[in-house]
């Protein structure tokens, strides 16, 4: 699973994020993580704008610290985003999550090397993806489905459309960018010496036993 402390949760009074962060080193300890989020910045939630940077701060360090990939919720803070991720220099993969950006932000993001994650705005041509999706690089790429009613074979299919690619290469370039996370998901019994992490991916995804 993914665990994190999302923007959101900081506009609760009665939330203890304190106890959420003690529950995310922890859960990170027993290695029970395969990717640290969603965190992030929002800034249509600006009340909380100086507690959400420090707690991305502290997701951050974690994700360098136990060498795990940070999925990252975006709301009109990619400058803020760009600007953490210079002061830290990650190693870690960052992966803006429903990413429904232009092609300058585009180009921001994946020359630092971050992913993008792009969903059920590829439906909608008012959405900036919709047509910004051609600039993101296919080594950068990830789909999703999130809270959308739409599948992810409906996702793949839509991007394969307007990236005017072959579904099956679409899917083998997602994949391979899947692997390249290097995430601990492999099921008990199996280990990374019984395949290549690029077919362990395919076989996950295609709902094999690694």
């Amino acid at each position: 699973m993914t665990f994190g402390i999302h923007p959101w949760w900081l506009d609760d009074p009665d939330y203890l994020f304190s106890q959420d962060l003690s529950r995310l080193e922890s859960l990170l300890k027993e290695n029970k993580i395969a990717a640290i989020g969603e965190t992030g910045i929002d800034r249509l939630h600006k009340a909380t704008l100086p507690l959400q940077i420090e707690m991305f701060e502290k997701h951050i360090l974690l994700s360098e610290q136990y060498r795990k990939p940070l999925i990252i919720h975006n709301v009109r803070g990619t400058d803020e985003i760009l600007r953490l991720y210079k002061k830290y220099q990650p190693k870690q993969p960052w992966i803006i999550h429903g990413f429904n950006g232009n092609e300058a932000e585009v180009r921001l993001f994946t020359e630092k090397g971050i992913y993008l994650s792009v969903g059920e705005s590829l439906f909608y041509e008012n959405r900036k993806v919709a047509k910004a999706i051609t600039s993101i690089p296919l080594d950068h790429l990830f789909l999703e489905t999130d809270t959308s009613e739409k599948t992810i074979q409906e996702v793949y299919e839509k991007a394969a459309e307007r990236l005017n690619l072959p579904l099956g290469v679409l899917k083998e370039r997602i994949f391979a960018n899947f692997a390249r996370l290097n995430l601990d998901v492999w099921n008990s019994g199996m280990t990374e010496h019984d395949c290549s992490s690029a077919t362990m991916a395919l076989k996950s995804l295609d709902g094999a036993m690694c």
